[in-house]
């Protein structure tokens, strides 16, 4: 069967769209460029890292102290589902942990803490009632991708290893929106990579980014200190667009 021009070209593009939803590494080549810029850098400045999330206090309805965030879940369409949380001394229970769906997470009573809005008591009762379910197939945990190598894809001199990823950039409704990797040349970097061009390989051993290396250092080096994770007045509308 042959094919114009046109409907060649749309087979293609259908081909690329569908090799990086199911998270093939396809050759650098083959992926528009301009997907390695939808992480706008100064959007990213506006969500929040995995990094701060985790260690990140938690307290309750009545200010209590709850515990602190331990890991994030995430679901396979890329959005952060939930916090897990390792419960506090003066709930007694010594190092149990327990979930909590990310949009019920709040803004707490001071900066740099979240809030659950349940209390103390609230709390015991779900950590007894919690038990370790299985992860639905596609859940990944953030902690078991930061610091695995980060590659690059591309021809057969380019594809390789490029550096590791250092942390997880997600917008205030928790979509997952760009992966930060440390170059292996000091000095460089960080990058921050759009996710949709990136893919996980299996078991979370490492991340291939779709692009080139030149691709990648041409977006310049993203600036963490930029971001103000806790900014109350982002914060509130963060936690209003998860509630709706």
């Amino acid at each position: 069967m042959r094919y114009s021009g046109t409907s060649a070209g749309i087979l293609a593009a259908f081909a690329i769209a569908t090799s990086l939803t199911l998270g093939v590494p396809q050759p650098a080549q083959a992926v528009d460029a301009v997907r390695t810029t939808e992480a706008s850098y100064p959007r990213l400045y506006q969500g929040w890292r995995a990094g701060v999330i985790v260690g990140t206090d938690v307290e309750g309805l009545l200010g209590e102290e709850l515990g602190q965030v331990v890991d994030l879940v995430v679901g396979p369409d890329g959005r952060l589902e939930s916090a897990v949380i390792e419960a506090s001394g003066m709930l007694d229970v010594g190092e149990a942990r327990f979930t909590v769906p990310w949009h019920q997470l709040m803004p707490g009573s001071v900066d740099g803490v979240l809030a659950y809005p349940v209390t103390g008591p609230d709390t015991l009762d779900l950590i007894r009632r919690q038990q370790q379910a299985a992860s639905r197939p596609g859940d990944w945990r953030v902690s078991a991708l930061i610091g695995q190598p980060a590659n690059t894809a591309g021809g057969a001199t380019e594809a390789g290893f490029f550096g590791t990823v250092e942390d997880l950039v997600f917008d205030r409704n928790g979509a997952l929106k760009a992966i930060v990797v440390t170059p292996e040349t000091e000095g460089e970097g960080p990058y921050a990579v759009a996710w949709k061009a990136a893919a996980l390989e299996p078991g979370l051993t490492s991340v291939t980014l779709q692009a080139t290396p030149d691709q990648v250092k041409a977006l310049g080096s993203f600036d963490a200190a930029r971001m103000k994770e806790f900014n109350t007045a982002r914060l509130n509308q963060g936690a209003q667009a998860r509630r709706e």
